[in-house]
């Protein structure tokens, strides 16, 4: 085996929330900006796991198992804060938003590149959700 370094380069995608700056490699990461009061689309990954640090700011989660779209009602939604510092782990199957308290930077790292790996269920800014299913998603704010 030969095994290699290569230079790569990342590119800026605007959103309608925010930003991210996305790059890819041996696992693929992003630098995500989220304007304070905006929050991301409603979605979860096929087979993609991921670690989303927040480096400055505060995020309001909501999230749930896989099993909740089996019995919601025995599997809720459920929802959390993580700030500076703080990180999430979000396995392939379970669905998750982000919504910015203030504005945010977090990192992501994820452990493939697939790009048509994400299902997004709901989202605010009018773009195309990819499911027939209707999905109940109902976290209680604490």
């Amino acid at each position: 085996m030969n095994r290699s370094i290569w230079k790569g380069r990342s590119i800026l995608v605007k959103k309608p929330w925010g930003s991210e700056r996305v790059w890819g490699g041996l696992f693929s990461g992003k630098e995500i900006y989220i304007q304070k009061g905006n929050r991301t689309s409603l979605k979860f990954n096929k087979q993609k796991n991921e670690i989303l640090y927040v480096q400055s700011g505060e995020l309001f989660v909501e999230y749930a198992d896989e099993q909740h779209f089996n019995d919601p009602v025995k599997n809720p939604a459920m929802n959390c804060t993580i700030k500076e510092g703080e990180l999430l782990n979000v396995q392939a199957g379970c669905p998750y938003r982000l919504s910015a308290v203030e504005d945010c930077v977090l990192f992501e790292i994820s452990d493939c590149s697939q790009q048509r790996d994400k299902v997004v269920i709901d989202d605010d800014y009018g773009r195309n959700t990819n499911t027939d299913s209707k999905f109940i998603f109902n976290p209680s704010r604490d």
